[in-house]
């Protein structure tokens, strides 16, 4: 009777040490009972482990790579860039990679040179204006644009019809040029850039005051970039770039949104506006900005007036109207304030509507000879209280009373003046009553 007994408690000895060493070591237990004897420290712990020896794999990957690559930029990386180019070429990296290395580099040659050409605004101290940026300063523009031409034309220079690799035309070029094949846009471009650069050439020159030659020199450009493109496109295509390109689409363009047009709407306003493009848009100096004489005004008035007299028949009024009101800046300024409040989409409408009828109505007694200087000023003050009351109604009180208190129309008519718009909203003209308890003058 001993021996079984002996035998029991030596195999319950010996399951209790398996257990105690499946418990201590689970690794050792049999996969099937493995995970009874796995505590969480244990599982967490394994987690960790493999944790650190994946990011371990990772790294030593990542540094082969690295190491990989830098050996090969070694044997291809020099400062010189044509032998640079032969070499990529050389190791079968695509059209579009080696353009993206040469871009890099003349990046980096090209922005120390403009650094050097502008200075850092650490340069400056901090008791002294900014320096003039190139938009106000005619030959540091020039200068810029020299540069950025010289960039361009050196990377055509050296990767050929390379530097406009890609599948094909962007999204952007498409809108500017429509269907026309890749080849043909790239000689556009070029074209342009020939062109740009004698442009900027006169406009530099001129130094902010452009004369009636360096006009007549600028217009002589134009014509001839035209017969330059029109050597490369067909009658059709030429047609559909410039109308693409034109100042006058760029106009009509956001105008034409906030009014919902359909393109046979476009194309029957830029047919209308296009006889009148030299006067509407005369060309700019070098800065950008375009200095009008009183000649230059006059024939742009005379312009709008034709246009709008056009524009009324062939879209009919209440179409026209829509389009004055939408080419208003101060409308389009509306609409998204509007837009911004969630407010009604006749909100900007009425609103609008009160300015032009206060406009007119702010004239109307201005010019009333019946009524004393005394008078009109208190009927122009009611007529803005009045208008003040229309805009808090269409735009609600917080928006409504911001665009009263910034409205400068609206407070020349508070304070006893007359306004009037442009046609198409890009000008106001001022009119004011003398001071009051002035003398007048003897008749």
């Amino acid at each position: 009777m001993k021996l079984p007994v002996l035998l029991l408690a030596a195999s319950l000895a010996g399951n209790a040490l398996l257990v105690a060493l499946f418990f201590s070591r689970p690794a050792l237990a049999p996969p099937a009972l493995r995970e009874f004897f796995t505590t969480d420290a244990d599982r967490a712990a394994h987690a960790a482990d493999e944790s650190r020896a994946i990011r371990t794999r990772v790294a030593e990957r990542e540094r082969l790579a690295a190491d990989q690559q830098s050996r090969i930029w070694a044997a291809l990386q020099t400062d010189d860039l044509p032998t640079l180019i032969a070499r990529l070429r050389a190791a079968g990296f695509s059209p579009t990679v080696i353009r993206s290395v040469v871009n890099a580099q003349l990046d980096r040659w090209f922005r120390t040179r403009m650094k050097e050409l502008v200075g850092e605004p650490a340069d400056t101290p901090f008791w002294k204006p900014d320096a003039p940026g190139p938009f106000s300063n005619a030959k540091l523009f020039e200068a810029q644009s020299q540069l950025y031409r010289e960039r361009a034309k050196k990377l055509r220079e050296l990767l050929g019809a390379e530097a406009f690799a890609g599948a094909d035309p962007t999204a952007a070029q498409r809108r500017e040029f429509g269907q026309l094949p890749k080849a043909k846009i790239d000689l556009i471009q070029r074209i342009n850039d020939d062109y740009a650069e004698m442009s900027q050439q006169i406009s530099a020159a001129a130094q902010g005051m452009m004369l009636p030659e360096d006009r007549e020199k600028l217009a002589l450009l134009e014509r001839e970039r035209r017969a330059d493109l029109a050597a490369v496109l067909t009658t059709e295509e030429l047609e559909d770039y410039l109308m693409r390109s034109s100042p006058i689409t760029s106009r009509l363009r956001q105008a034409l949104s906030f009014m919902d047009a359909t393109e046979a709407e476009f194309r029957t306003l830029y047919q209308i506006h296009r006889p009148f493009a030299d006067a509407l848009y005369p060309s700019a100096t070098g800065s950008g900005v375009v200095y009008y004489t009183s000649e230059m005004s006059q024939k742009r008035r005379d312009a709008q007036n034709k246009i709008a007299e056009q524009a009324k028949g062939a879209l009919g009024e209440p179409r026209f109207e829509e389009f004055v009101r939408a080419s208003s800046y101060e409308f389009q300024q509306l609409t998204r304030l509007a837009q911004r409040e969630s407010l009604p989409a006749d909100a900007a409408v009425r609103a609008f509507n009160a300015r032009d009828f206060a406009a007119k109505e702010s004239m109307r007694i201005f010019e009333d000879r019946a009524l004393s200087n005394d008078q009109k000023r208190t009927a122009l003050q009611t007529l803005a209280q009045t208008t003040t009351t229309t805009l808090v109604s269409a735009l609600g009180a917080n928006a409504g009373t911001a665009y009263a208190k910034s409205a400068s129309w609206l407070s020349t008519i508070a304070n006893g003046g007359a306004v009037s718009f442009s046609l198409d909203g890009s000008s106001t003209s001022y009119r004011s009553l003398p001071p009051a308890g002035a003398v007048p003058p003897r008749p």
